[in-house]
């Protein structure tokens, strides 16, 4: 039949590419922490998060207000109760 060819044009990864987080798992009321690229930590609790997983929004403990935590920035999100 037909066979598959690799279109001339189609662009491979480049090396350095991160992967994004995977924040399948997180929902509206998790309680996580956030570890930043620049060392800060942040902990709270989820308000609203994207349908994509792309980005959420938090309300942060001892009412510090509410935040937007994107994965383009690549932070390290635990929820409370994992281990990992």
């Amino acid at each position: 039949m037909y066979s598959r060819t690799q279109h001339p044009l189609r662009r491979t990864p480049h090396k350095d590419t991160h992967a994004l987080p995977d924040w399948s798992k997180l929902s509206r009321n998790d309680a996580v922490t956030v570890l930043r690229p620049d060392g800060s930590a942040v902990s709270g609790h989820i308000d609203m998060i994207a349908v994509d997983r792309s980005v959420f929004w938090m309300i942060q403990d001892a009412g510090l207000g509410r935040i937007m935590i994107c994965s383009a920035e690549s932070p390290i999100v635990i929820k409370a109760g994992n281990a990992s």
